[in-house]
């Protein structure tokens, strides 16, 4: 009887240790706070919020008059008021867009309206021959095209991965807009943006 008890003890422990291992591996498991993390990246579609000052960053200058180098048109516009498209994928939507943005640069150059675009992604060499293109069949004047070799895209800008277009605008006050869209954007929409350049001029 006094051999049982140690053994009947000794197993009872372990049951209770093992029920409280289970109980708590959702929460302590190696691979729990990755999972969370992927949930919270997943529902948090834009982090660079209203009112910050986006960060710098380069890209190699495709069209525009730097066109062959690495440069920060971050930096270059400073606290110019500023209109950045993100773009996943080169389609007629980013290039109506570009279009639109484009003459509006234009036609607000006294108020030093300034725009460029961004192709992010993997192997961009295959793109640049692309936007070459849309710059002389669009008549893109006023607006770098540029290509950043991440798909991820700049440091500290949280692209939505899910996103192709993604448009940004800031000025000395900050980001004003910061507006995810859909792949494929009709004549309404794109007025729509552009119309929100209004937001960052002085």
């Amino acid at each position: 009887m006094r051999t049982l008890i140690p053994l009947f003890a000794l197993s009872l422990c372990a049951a209770v240790a093992i029920g409280c291992t289970r109980f708590q591996a959702p929460e302590f498991s190696d691979s729990s706070p990755n999972s969370l993390a992927s949930d919270a990246r997943s529902s948090q579609i834009v982090s660079l919020q209203i009112g910050q000052q986006p960060g710098a960053f380069q890209v190699e200058d495709v069209t525009g008059p730097a066109a062959g180098e690495f440069l920060c048109y971050r930096c270059k516009y400073s606290g110019k008021p500023t209109v950045v498209i993100f773009a996943r994928e080169v389609n007629d939507s980013v290039t109506s867009l570009v279009q639109q943005i484009d003459r509006k640069v234009a036609e607000n150059s006294d108020k030093k309206l300034s725009a460029f675009m961004v192709v992010v992604g993997e192997n961009t060499d295959e793109i640049k021959p692309m936007l070459q293109r849309v710059q002389v069949a669009q008549h893109i004047k006023n607006t770098p095209l540029t290509v950043f070799n991440d798909k991820a895209g700049p440091a500290g800008y949280d692209l939505d991965p899910t996103t192709q277009i993604q448009v940004m605008m800031w000025n000395d006050d900050g980001l004003k807009v910061n507006k995810p869209l859909s792949p494929h954007l009709s004549k309404e929409e794109i007025s729509e943006i552009v119309s929100q350049t209004s937001e960052i001029l002085n």
